[in-house]
């Protein structure tokens, strides 16, 4: 019995051992790897996603999402012979909005960067390297989603823009995204879900992406048609007009 008695202490160091979350680093390179591999994911020079958004009340419009090295971004939205442009050339944000009155390029404040911000415009994502990048990964916690058991992610940007990624603890794929964006003046909490992974050529994308803003019953439904890896796409698509 005493030999027992001291032996409990410990088998519960073993057992705590056993139970204690994974690091941030542990969690991070088992994504990489559920996405196609780190190697993989950096060889990646541009990217072409082209899909259908539903919004709330059955508006629909074609989406093309493009990103290019070292940091340009381009999304595109076409909706009954229009087309809105929002893009990012690493230094400049610039939009076009036909559906708001705004027919010619106009330049972005630089605190209302909605659809362009630093996060979108790494084509690697930003846990991809975060600490060479000067970002700061923390982990939060184990949380429960409909979906399952994640963890939690707080990202600090180096831009000091903050989102919060949950690792699905099965798939070890990032299933949420929150992150805060600037939209017409005002700040909102974007909540972003992925799901229906399927890989493209050796990497793992997800093909069904639900946004809406914390607290609003509207959401946008982007279903993924089409994944082009390292298209060839020109420096002037990014560029302001001038």
């Amino acid at each position: 019995m005493r030999s027992y008695l001291r032996a409990l202490p410990l088998f519960a160091a073993l057992l705590a051992a056993c139970s204690s979350p994974p690091s941030v680093d542990e969690i991070v390179a088992s994504n990489l790897a559920a996405r196609g591999s780190k190697a993989r994911i950096q060889a990646l020079r541009s990217i072409r996603e082209i899909g259908m958004a539903t919004a709330s009340g059955g508006r629909v419009s074609r989406v093309v999402r493009e990103i290019k090295r070292p940091s340009f971004l381009r999304l595109e939205f076409s909706y009954q012979g229009t087309k809105s442009v929002f893009a990012h050339d690493g230094t400049t944000a610039w939009q076009v909005t036909p559906l708001l009155g705004q027919f010619e390029p106009r330049e972005m404040p630089s605190d209302a960067e909605a659809t362009a911000g630093v996060d979108q415009r790494d084509i690697e994502g930003p846990l991809v390297g975060w600490r060479e990048k000067g970002h700061v990964v923390e982990l939060v916690g184990r949380e429960k989603l409909p979906g399952g058991e994640v963890f939690k992610l707080k990202v600090a940007l180096k831009s000091g823009a903050i989102l919060y990624d949950y690792v699905d603890v099965a798939s070890r794929q990032v299933v949420r995204s929150d992150v805060t964006r600037t939209v017409r003046g005002h700040k909102v909490q974007l909540e972003n879900t992925f799901s229906d992974f399927r890989t493209v050529d050796g990497l793992v994308f997800p093909h069904l992406i639900e946004s809406h803003v914390k607290g609003r019953p509207q959401l946008t439904r982007i279903v993924v048609e089409k994944i082009e890896l390292n298209p060839d796409l020109d420096d002037a698509r990014f560029r302001f007009p001038r």
